[in-house]
């Protein structure tokens, strides 16, 4: 009788295994994007501007164009070749205006973080903020390398 009892249970257990449903995927998604937003946000709350996390990438990839149109390497630290490389940080509202810009690192010379800080207010403003993003501000963090190759220079890949 007990036996006949575990047997039972079993089965039952069985069912109720077998009758479950396999998650959909909408089900997993939350848990698998989750890591990878808090991966790109830093120690402010800013997004990267070279996220790869996919509902930014079209969007960043037009300001940044935007602003490396703006962006020079100052010729007076060319001849001195000064390089170096820092962080600002942005805040781009919904209609595309550029609320506010701040240092966050400086390369250690006031020449070239006045240049990149002066490049992304010339940039802006920028396109209205996607409605697929969901946000009405977004803090953005780029940083700026200059690097004395006389070839190349850009923010970082």
């Amino acid at each position: 009788e007990k036996i006949e009892r575990k047997v039972e249970k079993i089965e039952k257990e069985r069912e109720t295994i077998v009758q479950r449903p396999l998650p959909g995927l909408r089900e997993l998604l939350p848990s698998v994007t989750a890591p990878s937003l808090g991966a790109i946000e830093n120690r402010t709350g800013a997004i990267g501007l070279n996220t790869t996390e996919p509902q930014y990438v079209t969007y960043f990839s037009s300001i940044k164009r935007a602003i490396e149109r703006e962006w020079d390497y100052p010729e007076p630290a060319l001849r001195s070749r000064l390089q170096g490389k820092l962080v600002v940080e942005f805040t781009v509202l919904w209609n595309g205006e550029l609320e506010k810009i701040r240092l966050l690192r400086s390369s250690g010379f006031s020449i070239l973080d006045e240049e990149a800080v002066r490049a992304v207010q010339a940039a802006a403003p920028f396109h209205p903020i996607p409605s697929w993003i969901g946000k009405s501000r977004l803090p953005i963090e780029a940083t700026f390398i200059y690097h004395d190759n006389r070839q190349k220079y850009g923010l970082r890949p």
